[in-house]
């Protein structure tokens, strides 16, 4: 389930009026499927729409869901699979892990147009955002368990709201400052509550130079995976929209022209595929000085020496920018047909951007999930 597909759910349920549940997991120990920050919602006909685990959880969660619409209190599951009878007489997963969701009742047409995208894991921004939940707390402050969001109507909000959400923006500052996620308890004046930092990135920006037959399967990957794809090429001819249905844009320039549509930054990617070798001659340069984390140059590594040799009477790489040039292009995964050498550019995006290795997880002793929340007990006021 794509962010774009969560968010087609939530803005039809805040044209509706509808109320959904909104599923966030909130902790995680041992092997699980999703990590912490996990979403999902469910429909008021009780249709989850997402995944937190594998599809094994999601019936159970949304049988409490439907609690949580008719009540609206929200309300903390925990799954946990780490027994040894559990293959037999639990969940039956054998993912040896334990995890919570917390289940929030959330009114869509209440939110702005950007918290719902944040809330479907799309950020629109260049940095990212933070989303802090608070999953729990002592009976006094049960009606405060939830995603800290600023709705429509809370002028009049208790006390105990306004204190809340003041010290979040607090812990939302710290996730940001360190870039990861974490979990914090915080001490109120009527208790403690315990919340969970979650950080969302920005979308990945995919830049292709050169809009052949061998782009399309790459644009259609990219938009699996939510990518924000831009097709660039000078060749007038082949920059038709209709044959890029995954792309933002599809634009007609030189590579003298190409800066103005290469969005920049850590979350950027460009990958050169235009089978012209004076084009890419005059494009490398270009593209090597811009502030983006990813330069994949389709074809053989001869080929990317001897451009590197060319321009060298211009324009001689830094380390830094040489770097971040990938040539050849994509992971060594076997096959040579577009679709497999797409599946091998983008996989090797994911894993720069990801700042992973790339390699087997079977050869990985640690967690699978780069990125676990920072838990501490630390009180914050």
């Amino acid at each position: 389930m794509s962010v774009s597909e969560l968010l087609a759910i939530m803005e039809g349920a805040a044209a509706a009026r509808e109320p959904l549940v909104l599923g966030t997991l909130v902790r995680t120990s041992g092997s699980t499927y999703r990590r912490a920050g996990a979403r999902l919602l469910i429909t008021k006909e009780g249709v989850p729409v997402g995944l937190i685990s594998g599809g094994c959880l999601e019936p159970q969660i949304a049988k409490t869901a439907r609690e949580v619409l008719a009540t609206g209190a929200s309300r903390r599951l925990r799954f946990d699979m780490t027994g040894e009878n559990d293959g037999l007489i639990g969940f039956g997963l054998g993912c040896r892990g334990a995890l919570d969701v917390l289940l929030e009742k959330i009114e869509p047409w209440r939110l702005n147009a950007e918290t719902r995208r944040l809330l479907c894991g799309m950020n629109s921004a260049e940095a990212p955002r933070a989303l802090v939940t608070a999953f729990e707390a002592p009976p006094a402050l049960q009606g405060l368990l939830g995603t800290v969001l600023e709705k429509e109507g809370d002028a009049d909000a208790p006390s105990s709201a306004m204190a809340l959400r003041e010290a979040a923006h607090g812990l939302a500052r710290e996730a940001l400052a360190t870039d990861r996620p974490l979990v914090r308890a915080l001490q109120l004046p009527e208790g403690g509550i315990e919340c969970f930092v979650d950080l969302v990135p920005p979308a990945v920006h995919l830049t292709i130079y050169g809009a052949g037959p061998d782009a399309v399967p790459l644009v259609s990957i990219a938009r699996q995976l939510d990518w924000r794809v831009t097709v660039v090429d000078h060749r007038p001819a082949m920059c038709d929209p209709a044959r890029f249905p995954g792309a933002e844009r599809v634009v007609h320039a030189h590579p003298e022209n190409v800066v103005p549509h290469v969005p920049t930054g850590r979350h950027s990617a460009v990958v050169v595929m235009s089978h012209n070798y004076f084009a890419d001659l005059r494009l490398l340069p270009i593209l090597l000085k811009l502030d983006v984390a990813y330069v994949g140059l389709l074809g053989p590594r001869r080929r990317g020496e001897q451009l590197l040799r060319e321009m060298a009477d211009e324009f001689v790489p830094t380390p830094e920018q040489l770097a971040r040039l990938y040539s050849p292009v994509g992971l060594k995964l076997g096959g040579d047909t577009p679709a497999a050498i797409a599946l091998s550019i983008a996989a090797e995006i994911q894993a720069v951007l990801s700042q992973s290795e790339g390699a087997h997880l079977r050869q990985h002793d640690g967690p699978i999930h780069l990125s676990q929340p920072e838990e501490t007990h630390r009180k914050s006021a």
